[in-house]
């Protein structure tokens, strides 16, 4: 009986935000939250309808912007937007999601794919499409909107060849959509199947979609040694690699980190010998992921304690940690990836000339002015028309900083927390199986530090490198977008080249 009555309620929330929708009317929404907030305030609610929740209190979010007049705008800072993102994430994180139908949970995870990418964060968006179509091959609204996001990718990347074979499967997956046995929620989804046979038939009437497919399918490398081709075919799975063809899935063809910065153009007057200070920064930048990522690949996978560990004498503390080098190098990867964002931001500064002091630019507020309550954005990112670029904007929002609490992740605070534990105090990693980490028995034990299993450090560090990774991905896809605005505005300029040679692979050392 409770359940009918809460469904009962829920539904009629629905119906209110739906209406509101569709004519943008403040009013009804208002009524949504109010029903939402009444159903929240219950003592008792079933984990899926608290996902449930999360999902229709998303869903009038998405109405507000609309009401707004901010649902395509290129305004960068939307309060609405970012509490929608924000529900989303919460519902598919809550322990009753996978109690839900299928087609709701394909439901959340497309429309939160479709945020994600909406404010220039593809890499991601692809992520929780795929996720939707692992519950259902054949959910339409995922192929369909991964095929309009995939699109918005190869328009960004500045290398044609990986151009091409993204758009051809963005091409796949508008065919998929529109097949006979396709799965549409809804009679006005199914209505768009003529609209996405027409965008199929677009690209493939401009790109040979055969050969695209099959040269991403082509068998490359993974390398000499069975312990290279581990690292690589675990790099591949996780989507770790800086190569937008790993987005695509773990075709071996993305075993490389390719992604490099585009050409750049620069006054007469700031030229010399050498090429722009950036090209070092990014150098620098994208070999401390490298060497983050191999650091958690080896502290996860090493099935043997290192020869270094031999004599070094630990006191048994009975609470079953885990010491030895392979979780130090798990511990490393962890810092040296959160560093990442403020290199990130160290770029930016130095790209854009925004002459923020070196000691005072960090990734979480280079784009706010150091004055004001609030801060405002700074003059040069506001409405910028760079996708790619408030990507990272929006990016930001999923690192905690204290002076900027509002964030688009739930779980932000913890992984800044782990973090700072890391960094400047301490933090007790346990072997999971012992399961004792939780209610250690020694309170001065428990009260000193964080203490956290081993299964959910890593989880937690492939998260943030996952993070790390379309974070740079973003950076020079945003670059590129600069770079061409620089062409359109200037198809007279003389322009003279400087052709940058690549570091060869024998001479790192």
């Amino acid at each position: 009986m409770a359940k009918s009555s809460f469904l009962s309620s829920l539904d009629k929330a629905g119906k209110y935000i739906d209406k509101g929708f569709d004519r943008s009317d403040p009013q009804l929404t208002d009524r949504a939250f109010a029903a939402l907030d009444k159903l929240a305030a219950r003592e008792t609610i079933r984990d899926e309808d608290a996902v449930l929740l999360h999902y229709f209190r998303a869903n009038a979010f998405n109405n507000r912007q609309h009401e707004a007049g901010q649902a395509r705008s290129w305004q960068w800072e939307i309060e609405h937007l970012q509490s929608e993102l924000l529900e989303l994430r919460k519902a598919v994180r809550h322990k009753g999601f996978e109690k839900l139908d299928p087609i709701r949970c394909c439901q959340i995870m497309t429309n939160l794919g479709s945020k994600l990418n909406l404010v220039g964060r593809p890499v991601e968006a692809l992520y929780y499409w795929d996720k939707a179509l692992a519950i259902d091959r054949r959910f339409a609204m995922a192929l369909f909107n991964k095929g309009l996001g995939l699109l918005s990718y190869a328009d960004s990347v500045s290398d044609l060849g990986h151009s091409q074979l993204i758009a051809a499967q963005a091409h796949n997956n508008f065919v998929a959509g529109t097949a006979t046995d396709a799965v549409h929620e809804s009679a006005q989804n199914a209505a768009l199947v003529p609209h996405f046979t027409e965008r199929a038939k677009h690209i493939s009437d401009r790109l040979n979609v055969a050969s695209a497919n099959e040269n991403l399918a082509e068998k490359h490398s993974l390398g000499r040694t069975n312990a290279e081709k581990a690292y690589r075919r675990w790099c591949l799975e996780k989507r770790l690699f800086l190569n937008p063809m790993n987005d695509l899935g773990t075709y071996s063809i993305a075993a490389t980190d390719s992604l490099v910065l585009p050409s750049i153009a620069l006054p007469l007057d700031k030229t010399g010998a050498m090429p722009p200070a950036v090209f070092g920064l990014f150098n620098q930048l994208k070999q401390e992921f490298t060497t983050a990522r191999l650091f958690l690949f080896e502290g996860m996978t090493a099935d043997t304690a290192h020869f270094a560990d031999k004599g070094v004498k630990l006191a048994n503390t009975l609470d079953y940690p885990s010491y030895g080098v392979n979780v130090e190098k798990a511990r490393q990867a962890y810092r040296m990836t959160y560093a990442v964002f403020d290199k990130i931001a160290f770029f930016l500064n130095q790209y854009f000339e925004l002459g923020i002091p070196e000691n005072k630019v960090f990734f979480r507020s280079i784009w706010y002015e150091t004055k004001g309550t609030p801060k405002s954005l700074r003059s040069s990112f506001s409405d910028r028309e760079n996708w790619p670029l408030r990507g990272l904007f929006w990016l930001s929002k999923d690192l905690h900083d204290p002076e900027f609490r509002a964030t688009t992740e739930p779980d932000a605070e913890a992984l800044a927390d782990l973090r700072h534990h890391l960094e400047h105090k301490y933090c007790q990693i346990h072997e999971q199986w012992a399961g004792t980490f939780d209610n250690l028995d020694d309170t001065e034990t428990a009260r000193i530090g964080l203490h956290i299993g081993r299964h959910d450090f890593e989880a937690k560090a492939l998260r943030l490198m996952g993070l790390a990774r379309a974070a740079t991905i973003y950076l020079c896809l945003a670059v590129h977008r600069e770079e061409s605005l620089k062409k359109d505005g200037s198809d007279e300029a003389i322009s003279m080249p400087m052709l940058v040679d690549t570091w060869q692979d024998k001479w790192k050392v």
